[in-house]
Formats: structure tokens, C-alpha cells, sequence
């Protein structure tokens, strides 16, 4: 490298001086260009002053006016006199004679050009042009020669120099090239290739592979045989570190590291054709025999697994172990054709199959349930974190199916959890700034048109003012522990504002929905809390619950309805009549109303049978002593249909909407007062 630099500095050195070849021809050149310019303008100035002259003289025989012509002749004098003061005079003496010259006839034209002008005078005029052209045109011709010439000697001199100094700049470079080309050969073969080998085998150990060690590499005695040692004790240990960072010790199959860098190798090589697929297999009773026999068992157990999958199919297939019971198959074609989900089916089936006879592992015998998710690539996911993300959430979902069961992941997938993730985020930040409030839609009786109270329903209002309904969010909130804060917020204010209004004279109940996910212990919470804090009677909160949350742990709901009961909370069994509807809820739960659900409604209007049946929904309900509230009534046909079947309390889009609670009092006036419909 010293070699090199060397040589460089010295083509350098050679360069430099080439650099100034042409040092002062381009500013003598330019000077004698300017020289020329002017001498062709003063040319042009006297050829100008003696046709004009010229002009003068005939304008002056023929008795026309001489103005413009004795303009044109000042105009042509001043650019001579001007251009001449300015004219370079490398000779010195002949141009200044020429300037004093020039002057003299310039001062006898200016007396001459005075009107009135006659012929004597115009032929005087005339003959001063001509004598400056005599005497000005030669000089400025023999100028023009003479700075050409001179030009022409100067350029191709120092072109001459500079070819000269290219010529020894040229033979520099080449030198040092071939001197660079030379010790760049002998760095090669020394101490590149050396690196290059130490390079390829950390590689081949990084990902997976082992280490090759080129044999031409000489175990010579400087520095660079020490690498070449080096590298071989590398190569003995490589196989080592390789089983530790990907194979998984248990099957002896490579594991979730040995898949990710496939996957990225895949993607590198084909990283927009769909020509490979994944799938992932859940040895769903793994947990299971790890339990009851051991670790050491079940990655027996395992391991027999892992063999029986050897050259599942005709198409290429690895099998890894992702984690300690889902195996992962990756199915590639290469670049001819493309891996298709029947493809995947195929060999998810006879990967089952094979997985299906009993295992035997030291005289025990166990079963290997499995269930599978799998995924193509590009089509189902656009990158290898997605790709294995999408085949897990696939598995999942063929978990809950049960054992033998494959599902195919979607592209959205990650997508959609990212949403719900973030959205989880926007509630509880919504929460805290107090953004979920109450809308209360209103439960009237029609017979007396009076309101009895109102439902109370969240809505979310977005700082903008944006009003979001729950079906863009209850689910999320249902789905984790926004639920509890989300209703503690909204029945507290609510029953607030139910306190106000009945200090203020109304006589209304405020009804709540009470989630399945609520129906436990910490609903109790909630309700005496916010009954503690807004001071309302507890005989003027209805909690409403529908029959679905009733199903399921039974014991555990009775004693959460109960504690609602003692605590003199009223309760409603919401959306009867449809999902699991049963007359044993009425007496099992002691409940103190029920609601219609909006599907009869709806479905009375063209079925005399349902009609029927909610006329005995509401005999039945008046033997019992029960609120019974229609919901779902959206036209005057529908209301008028309900009173009909002798139906009193009615709720639905007919009377309102859901409004928040500084229009819920102006609407409850003008209703009683009439000035609505009903």
C-alpha cells in the first residue's frame, strides 16, 4: 500500500505542472480578440460616416432636407471618437497620431455640420470623411492582421506544451496502474483471500451452515498463516456453535433461527413470485404428555415426530421445530411454479397422517394430536414476520376446531390485530379524558304518554365532535378490561344526571346494559359506586341482562344477580324471546322485567303466529307481575300493532333516537306536551 500511495504522489507531481500549460494564452487571446472587435467597429463607424457624407451631399443638391442626415453623421463621429480614445495601442505613437488626427477632423465636421448647409460645404464634408477613412481604414486593417497572426503563433505553441505535459501525466498514471494492478495481485493472494475465507465461514456459521475451508489456503509462517490457522481451528468448532444456535436440542430439527434465515434467503431470491408455502403443525397433546411423563418423554416423543416427516412429499420440504409443540413445514418448488393451497392441503393431510399411528417411547405409548396452519407466499403475507405470524393465528383458529383440522391464514390478519391493538389504545386514552359518555334513548308508555325512563347506551365522542356508535369499539372493549372502566365511567354519569332530573320533579328509571364479560363480582363495584356518588335511589336503576351472558356458569351469575337484588337494583331480561330463551330464567333469576327483542317486532307485522306469542309474552307478564318493554318500534304501524296486543311500554326509533342528555329533557316535554307524534 506504501508502494502505491508512492506512485500515486509521484503521477501526481507529474501532473501538476501540466495543469498550467496554457497559463496567459487565454488572456493575451483575449485582448487581441478585443483588439480585433473594435478595430471592425471603428471599420463600421467610417463606412457609416462616409455614406452618410455621401447622403448629405445628394439630399443637399436635390434641396431636401439635410436634419436626418446631419444626425446620422454626429451619431456615426461619436463612435469613432469614442471607440478610438478606447482602442489598445501596443505601438504607442502611430495610434496616438491616429487619435490627434481623428480629433481635428471631428472638430472641422462639427463646424461644418452647423445649418444652414450649402453644396461648398456638404463637398467639404465629404472630403473629411473620405481623409479618415484614408487614413484611419489601413492602420486598422495592418491591426487586425497583425494580432491574428500573432494568435495563431500562441495558441499552437502552448497546445504544443500542453500536449507534451499530457504526454508525461499519461506515461505517469499508466505507471502507477500497473504498479497498483501489481501489488494489488500480491494483496489478493495474501490477504484477501485469507479474509475472504475467514469472512465466508462466520457467515456459513451465522446462518446455519457449515463452515468450508478453501484448501488452497498455505499455512505459510508470517501473519497470514496465522489466519489460515485460525481459521481452521474456527472450522473445528463451527459444527458446535452451528447445533447450538440452530438445531433444537430435543428433536435434533433446526429450529425457529434456522427457519427465519430461510425464509429470508427464500425472500431474497424470490422476493415477489408466490413459489412457496408454510405450514404449522400443533402437537396439540404435547403439553399434556410433558405433564404426565416428563420432559424427557415428550422430546422423545418429539423426535420420533420429526423423523416420521422425512420426505413428506414429491416436492422439496423442510421440517423445523418452531417451539416446543408446533413444528413448521416449508414447502418450495423454486422458480419454475408456484406452491398453490392444495398443495399445502395435500401434505398438511400426510403430515397428519404419519403423525396419527402411537408413538412408543420406553414401553409408554402416546398419541400426537395434531392441527395445522399454513400460508402462501406472497399471497398471504408480504414479509417473513407476517408469513409466520399469519400461519400461527391460522393454527389458533384450527386449535379451536380441534385436533385434525387445517386452516389457511389471510393477508389482513396482521393488519387487523395491529387496528385492534391500537384502537385498544385510543379507548383507554379516551377513557381518561373522559371522552365515553351516556346517550339515553326513551322507554315510554304509550297508553298514558307519559316517559318512564330512558336507556342508557355509550357513545364515544371524539374531540372533533364526532359521535363513534359501539359497534367500532364494544368489541375491543369487551375483548379486554376496558369493559369494567368503560361502564363504571358511563353509569356514573348517568345516574348523575337521573339524580338531577328526579330532584327536578321527573319521574324516571335509568336502564343499563349489563355486559357478560361484568357479570362477576366486580360489577357490584361498579354499581354501588356509582350509586354512592350520584345519591339515586337503586329502585330507579335497572341493570339489563340479556339471556346469552345468563349462559354458561350459572351458580356464579345467580349470586351476582342476586347481590344486584339485595342491593334493590331492579332487573331486566334483555332480547327475549330469541338465542336461549327459557320461561325457567323468569323464576330462576327472580327477574322484575323483560324486554322484547326487536327481531318479533319486526317479524309481527307479517306473522299473525308472533303476534300471538306476544300477546301471551304480555298476559304471561301481567300473571307475573313483570315490566314487559317492546323494543324495536320503528312506524306508527308498529306501535299501533303493539297497543293492539295490548302492549304499554314500547321503546325504538319511532319515538327517538339515542340523544345525549342536554336534549333528553326538551324532548320528554314536547312529547308529553303533544307537540311530538306518537
Amino acid at each position: 500500500m506504501i508502494l502505491v500511495n508512492l506512485a500515486i504522489v509521484l503521477a501526481g507531481l507529474v501532473i501538476i505542472p501540466s495543469l498550467d500549460a496554457d497559463d496567459g494564452v487565454e488572456s493575451v487571446a483575449l485582448g487581441r480578440s478585443n483588439r480585433t472587435a473594435m478595430a471592425l467597429v471603428l471599420q463600421r463607424a467610417l463606412a457609416d460616416l462616409r455614406r452618410e457624407s455621401d447622403a448629405l451631399a445628394s439630399a443637399v443638391s436635390g434641396g431636401a432636407d439635410p436634419a436626418p442626415y446631419i444626425a446620422r453623421l454626429q451619431s456615426a463621429r461619436a463612435v469613432l471618437r469614442q471607440q478610438l480614445a478606447f482602442l489598445p495601442a501596443p505601438g504607442g505613437a502611430p495610434v496616438a497620431g491616429l487619435r490627434a488626427f481623428v480629433e481635428e477632423r471631428s472638430a472641422a465636421l462639427d463646424t461644418l455640420l452647423v445649418p444652414p448647409i450649402d453644396a461648398a460645404r456638404a463637398r467639404q464634408i465629404v472630403n473629411i470623411a473620405d481623409q479618415l477613412d484614408a487614413r484611419v481604414s489601413p492602420l486598422l486593417s495592418a491591426q487586425i492582421e497583425r494580432d491574428n497572426s500573432a494568435s495563431q503563433r500562441e495558441t499552437a505553441a502552448a497546445f504544443q506544451r500542453m500536449r507534451n505535459r499530457q504526454a508525461l501525466a499519461l506515461g505517469a498514471v499508466v505507471g502507477a496502474l500497473l504498479l497498483a494492478l501489481a501489488l494489488s495481485v500480491f494483496a489478493y493472494r495474501r490477504l484477501l483471500r485469507p479474509l475472504g475465507a475467514v469472512t465466508g465461514s462466520l457467515n456459513a456459521v451465522l446462518t446455519g451452515r457449515a463452515p468450508k475451508l478453501d484448501a488452497k489456503l498455505v499455512e505459510t509462517a508470517d501473519e497470514f498463516g496465522d489466519i489460515v490457522r485460525a481459521m481452521r481451528r474456527i472450522q473445528a468448532q463451527a459444527e458446535h456453535i452451528r447445533r447450538i444456535a440452530y438445531l433444537d436440542p430435543g428433536s435434533a430439527l433446526p429450529n425457529r433461527n434456522s427457519l427465519d434465515a430461510e425464509l429470508r434467503e427464500v425472500r431474497r431470491l424470490r422476493p415477489i413470485d408466490g413459489t412457496h408455502g408454510l405450514l404449522l403443525l400443533g402437537i396439540d397433546s404435547y403439553v399434556a404428555i410433558r405433564s404426565g411423563f416428563g420432559m424427557r418423554l415428550a422430546e422423545a416423543a418429539i423426535r420420533i415426530g420429526g423423523e416420521r416427516l422425512r420426505d413428506l412429499d414429491a416436492l422439496p420440504t423442510q421440517v423445523f421445530r418452531v417451539d416446543v409443540e408446533t413444528l413448521a413445514i416449508l414447502i418450495d418448488r423454486g422458480n419454475t411454479e408456484a406452491v398453490t393451497r392444495a398443495d399445502l392441503k395435500r401434505i398438511a393431510a400426510e403430515a397428519m397422517r404419519r403423525l396419527a399411528p402411537p408413538v412408543d417411547v420406553e414401553e409408554q405409548r402416546f398419541l400426537l394430536a395434531t392441527s395445522a396452519g399454513g400460508a402462501v407466499y406472497p399471497d398471504d403475507a408480504r414479509d417473513p414476520e407476517e408469513y409466520v405470524n399469519v400461519c400461527l393465528e391460522a393454527l389458533r383458529l384450527a386449535r379451536v376446531e380441534g385436533p385434525g383440522h387445517l386452516r389457511f391464514g389471510e393477508r389482513g390478519h396482521t393488519h387487523r390485530l395491529r387496528r385492534h391493538l391500537a384502537l385498544t389504545e385510543q379507548i383507554r386514552s379516551g377513557l381518561r379524558q373522559g371522552q365515553f359518555v351516556p346517550f339515553f334513548q326513551p322507554i315510554v308508555d304509550v297508553a298514558r304518554r307519559k316517559v318512564i325512563g330512558a336507556e342508557t347506551l355509550t357513545r364515544w365522542r371524539q374531540p372533533d365532535g364526532r359521535v363513534t356508535l359501539p359497534s367500532e369499539f364494544i368489541f375491543v372493549a369487551e375483548g379486554s378490561d376496558l369493559i369494567a372502566d368503560m361502564t363504571r365511567a358511563v353509569l356514573a354519569r348517568a345516574c348523575r344526571t337521573f339524580k338531577n332530573w328526579n330532584d327536578r320533579g321527573y319521574e324516571l328509571r335509568v336502564a343499563f346494559n349489563l355486559s357478560a364479560k361484568l357479570l362477576s363480582a366486580n360489577v357490584m363495584d361498579i354499581v354501588r359506586e356509582a350509586l354512592k356518588e350520584s345519591s339515586l335511589n337503586p329502585r330507579q336503576l335497572v341493570a339489563e341482562v340479556t339471556e346469552t351472558a345468563l349462559v354458561g356458569n350459572i351458580d356464579d351469575v345467580s349470586l351476582v344477580l342476586d347481590d344486584l337484588r339485595a342491593a334493590g337494583v331492579l332487573l331486566s331480561l334483555d332480547d327475549f324471546g330469541t338465542g336461549y330463551s327459557s320461561l325457567t330464567h323468569l323464576y330462576r333469576f327472580d327477574v322484575g322485567g323483560i324486554k322484547i327483542d326487536p327481531v318479533l317486532t319486526r317479524a309481527a307485522a307479517q306473522n299473525h303466529r308472533v303476534q300471538e306469542i306476544i300477546r301471551s309474552m304480555v298476559q304471561l307478564a301481567g300473571s307475573l307481575d313483570l315490566t314487559l318493554i317492546v323494543e324495536g318500534v320503528e312506524s306508527e304501524d308498529d306501535m299501533r300493532l303493539m297497543q293492539k296486543l295490548g302492549v304499554r311500554l314500547m321503546q325504538g326509533f319511532y319515538f327517538s333516537r339515542a340523544m345525549p342528555e342536554e336534549q333528553f329533557l326538551d324532548w320528554v316535554r314536547n312529547y308529553e306536551a303533544g307537540i311530538l307524534a306518537a
